[in-house]
């Protein structure tokens, strides 16, 4: 892959101070993207800038609250300074539990806006800028569960399944002016969420080796792996791919139970 398609542009990434968003923030800098870390975290949020700087690359911190029609509006108007906006991953999410009798309203509503909604406002802000920079990519973070579906997980399973909805939608919307839109799809991989849940069932090592040997490859997958395929799907070498939700989930999804 040629890395010089980024260096030089801004590249946002939503829920960066973490998980699979914080990865993709390192991937980006560490091939010459501009980043700005998009998160509620601010002290994790600076920590992780302050790890991309001490390594040479560039970031900056702005503290977003996702769901907020102003916040990311400011947001933009401060990505705006860095350089020319080309690229945007919605990464921001919430794991919550429950069925549709157990998943109180106030749950559904924070899931959606989280998970869902966010990539609604922040897209519609970004967008035009990416637009009037020449084109660009954008990749949208949705999981296994938005095609296949455990139990007790009822309002994630729906969000991740409006996350490829959405993507597809956007994806048909802009292809023809330059802007790729993709989400991904991982299976079970080693974040902070994955660890809050698996130390709800256990001791939280055990409960990951024991879900790791669920997947064909036998293992669960890093956070840097799937920002290795936000890299490809922001790059020129993906541009023939419109809408798709592409699925990283080392072989659990192709299990037939």
């Amino acid at each position: 892959m040629n890395e010089h398609w980024i260096k030089g542009k801004v590249a946002i990434v939503t829920g960066g101070a973490s998980g699979i968003g914080q990865a993709i923030a390192f991937e980006a800098a560490a091939h010459g993207g501009l980043v700005v870390i998009v998160d509620i975290n601010e002290t994790e949020g600076n920590n992780t800038v302050d790890k991309i700087v001490e390594k040479g690359g560039s970031a900056r911190f702005c503290n977003t609250d996702v769901t907020s029609r102003s916040s990311v509006k400011k947001m933009t108007d401060q990505a705006v300074q860095l350089g020319p906006i080309k690229y945007l991953a919605n990464s921001a999410g919430l794991q919550t539990y429950g069925t549709v009798e157990t998943t109180s309203e106030e749950a559904w509503d924070a899931t959606i806006d989280v998970n869902l909604k966010s990539i609604f406002l922040v897209s519609q802000q970004v967008l035009p800028e990416i637009r009037n920079n020449g084109g660009g990519g954008i990749v949208n973070i949705s999981s296994l569960q938005g095609l296949r579906c455990q139990k007790n997980i009822m309002a994630y399973a729906t969000s991740k399944g409006g996350v490829i909805a959405l993507s597809r939608s956007m994806g048909l919307d802009y292809a023809a002016e330059g802007i790729s839109v993709n989400c991904i799809c991982p299976g079970s991989v080693d974040t902070p969420m994955l660890r809050y849940g698996a130390g709800q069932h256990g001791n939280e090592d055990e409960i990951i080796k024991e879900w790791g040997s669920h997947h064909p490859i036998g293992r669960i997958g890093s956070s840097i792996e799937i920002a290795k395929t936000a890299m490809f799907l922001w790059s020129p070498d993906s541009n023939f791919m419109v809408g798709q939700p592409v699925v990283v989930d080392g072989g659990l999804g192709s299990i037939i139970l």
